[in-house]
């Protein structure tokens, strides 16, 4: 099992753009487990637990996201873990 962290940089706070990566995570019936957060210096994390497949996915997606965010830039780091941290996918405020 993996874990990715993703800080995404851009226009990404104030248009829907957690919403829309929960709801794509939703759409995927993915079981990834984590949560998404707006930063206090603008960027969004997104911290994922799971395969390498629904991974890649959310990796995919969240260059996307809302359709009114503008991403310039994401960074990623992945870990290999030996169990979840996390019961569900959620956004933390």
């Amino acid at each position: 099992m993996l874990e990715m962290k993703l800080i995404v940089h851009g226009r990404v706070q104030g248009v829907g753009y957690r919403h829309s990566i929960i709801q794509h995570i939703e759409n995927e019936q993915s079981m990834a487990r984590g949560y998404v957060w707006n930063k206090p210096n603008g960027t969004v994390e997104i911290v994922a637990q799971g395969t390498i497949e629904e991974l890649k996915d959310i990796r995919r997606f969240s260059v996307t996201g809302s359709n009114t965010s503008e991403v310039r830039q994401v960074e990623e780091t992945i870990d290999e873990i030996s169990e979840y941290s996390f019961d569900s996918f959620d956004i933390r405020y």
